[in-house]
């Protein structure tokens, strides 16, 4: 299964592939010593239980695309507002393209737009402007070796030409995506090569600092929601998917499933998680809600797919972990989805993209679902139902769904206790 993804690249013109990151130093040690010094068993129910969100937010590491939410990248801008996308098309001397650029942006747009304008409940406004032809590269199309794992050289050459191809022709003023769109047809162009490619320093082409290009190879028709994946890069959410090693048969999908687009493109429930609606500003404060101590709590949760109510209840496990708890239904951008209910899934700040930094919770370990529609059946049905509970390992974390309201609303609650250690009795 294709996999389209972030990648880190040298400013045109050198061969470097880093990418700058700054370590934004956040302690958590307050919050964690004060959960463990928390021995006292109580109970809580109603707005009593809505811990400060304060409590709960996992500080920003120096790993690409941290699900820190503490602090923002400077480099990596808001999706919120109008916000304009620049589309250029790439064509090489040894192909003819069959597609009119219209037809390649038809491709992707309005489906682009629409995912994100729903997932965001109408915050990101997403509008695409295309350059009407195509732009001929210098060279043929196998020239540039395009693959996945692409030689930094040759990807700097590939930037370097078409940025010098559409400069004397196209406006980049103003735009805060780019999007470079090769010919799908050309010889040499693999579509396993899509993604952003992060500049380890900015080129300024008509006034506008780039700091990242999205490279697009996609064949025609194209993967669902690849291009809303590869968007989501540029505003800083991570690769959920496990990459195995070379000639290893491991599925990519055993962290998330098919929770999440920047897990799969292709999954039956690629809204984005609530952390990352956190993470990207498209929740107000009071949608998120915090345990940190033990106790008993009680909590509304309103669908993720739709606006308005409370989304996210985040369990503070660790100096750079949390358990997060959300519900999924089956309407919007998760209409095919296979399962419905609150989903549970751990979040670690200090994991980079591609690393794992998200865990979905199987709230049905004993069975799969969706057999010849998911992209990983045995998380396909993790999403608990009324009366069905997930703990924790250690006997920390409790999660039951108490009911679901006729207005969809559930109801979970979270039972929080000190974790058992080894030899503990009683």
């Amino acid at each position: 299964m294709r996999r389209s993804g972030s990648g880190s690249q040298g400013t045109p013109g050198t061969v470097r592939g880093a990418i700058r990151h700054r370590r934004v130093l956040r302690s958590a040690a307050a919050a964690v010593a004060g959960f463990a010094a928390v021995v006292a068993w109580t109970l809580m129910t109603g707005p009593a239980a809505r811990a400060a969100a304060g409590a709960c937010l996992l500080p920003r590491t120096a790993v690409h695309h941290s699900e820190g939410v503490d602090s923002r990248e400077s480099d990596y801008a808001r999706p919120a507002g109008d916000v304009k996308a620049l589309m250029i098309f790439l064509s090489f001397p040894d192909a003819v393209p069959d597609l009119t650029p219209q037809e390649v942006v038809a491709d992707h747009f309005p489906a682009t737009s629409r995912f994100f304008a729903a997932a965001s409940y109408g915050q990101f406004r997403l509008h695409v402007h295309p350059v009407t032809r195509w732009l001929r590269m210098p060279h043929p199309s196998t020239d540039y070796l395009i693959n996945r794992d692409w030689d930094a050289a040759d990807r700097t050459d590939y930037l370097r030409d078409a940025l010098r191809v559409a400069d004397p022709v196209v406006d980049f003023h103003g735009y805060d995506v780019v999007y470079l769109v090769a010919d799908p047809d050309a010889p040499g162009v693999d579509s396993d090569a899509t993604k952003v490619v992060n500049l380890a320093a900015p080129v300024t082409v008509d006034g506008n600092p780039l700091r990242r290009l999205v490279t697009v190879f996609e064949r025609h028709p194209p993967d669902r929601n690849v291009l809303a994946h590869e968007t989501g890069h540029v505003y800083d959410l991570p690769d959920l998917y496990y990459r195995p090693p070379a000639g290893s048969n491991a599925d990519w999908d055993t962290h998330v499933g098919d929770w999440d687009l920047m897990g799969s493109q292709f999954g039956l429930a690629p809204e984005p998680f609530a952390w990352h609606k956190w993470k990207l500003g498209w929740l107000a404060p009071g949608q998120v809600g915090c345990v940190a101590r033990t106790g008993v709590t009680y909590h509304d949760l309103t669908p993720d797919e739709t606006p308005g109510g409370p989304k996210l209840v985040v369990v503070r496990t660790g100096p750079d972990q949390a358990l997060a708890v959300e519900a999924r239904t089956r309407t919007g951008n998760d209409a095919t989805t296979c399962a419905e209910g609150v989903l549970v899934y751990r979040v670690r700040s200090d994991r980079e993209s591609g690393d794992g930094p998200v865990d979905v919770m199987d709230g049905h370990p004993a069975t799969s679902a969706c057999p010849g529609t998911s992209v990983y059946p045995p998380l396909a049905d993790a999403p608990l139902g009324v009366g069905e509970s997930w703990a924790a390992p250690d006997g920390s974390t409790q999660v039951t769904v108490t009911g679901r309201a006729q207005d969809g609303t559930w109801t979970v609650r979270i039972t929080q206790r000190l974790p058992r250690t080894a030899g503990a009795r009683g």
